[in-house]
């Protein structure tokens, strides 16, 4: 619970001077009313989760910029399953990168959401989005993550509803990375 104040209160702080050196450039000139989620905190951001699928790996911080690790959660969906906007922000990245189709999108809270390993994108840069927007839909794997300028946090953190589930990941016999019982 006291990592979670302390990002709060990082993320208030990047927020803060993000919005004293860059005004106005987070919201539109007519920016759509938000409700707030149904079961959120008293902060008036609320994260989604923006699939309904498994986990399948979850976040591990790398100790340092290039170090192994997993820098957000990868999710096992069915491909073509719809994508939603955790929250409402702007979309400032919707395109490949490596082959391969993200999109980011700025909150006004400071937080950068990224939607990873989509099969197609429905919003384009400059977008304004909504919780629960489609902003695309998966291919056979989807990746999410969330920043606070270039430190990734762990999403099950800033997610307010549902529950992040860590399943069993099936493997081919003989190949599990669990010691043999016995």
């Amino acid at each position: 619970m006291v990592l979670g104040v302390r990002i709060c209160g990082l993320v208030a702080a990047a927020a803060s001077a993000w919005l004293t050196l860059h005004p106005g450039q987070l919201v539109p000139e007519n920016p759509p009313q938000i409700a707030q989620a149904e079961g959120a905190k008293d902060s008036p951001w609320s994260y989604l989760p923006p699939v309904d699928a498994e986990v399948v790996d979850s976040f591990r911080a790398p100790e340092h910029v290039g170090a192994p690790g997993n820098r957000g959660l990868e999710y096992e969906p069915a491909p073509g399953q719809p994508v939603r906007a955790s929250a409402a922000g702007e979309v400032v990245f919707a395109g490949s990168v490596a082959r391969n189709r993200f999109v980011t999108v700025m909150h006004g809270d400071g937080l950068r959401t990224s939607y990873g390993y989509l099969g197609w994108i429905a919003v384009a840069k400059g977008d304004w989005v909504v919780p629960g927007q489609l902003v695309g839909t998966t291919s056979d794997r989807f990746f999410f993550s969330v920043r606070t300028g270039d430190m990734y946090l762990d999403p099950a953190l800033v997610l307010s509803a549902g529950r992040v589930r860590l399943v069993p990941h099936g493997e081919p016999v003989g190949r599990s990375r669990l010691p043999a019982a016995g």
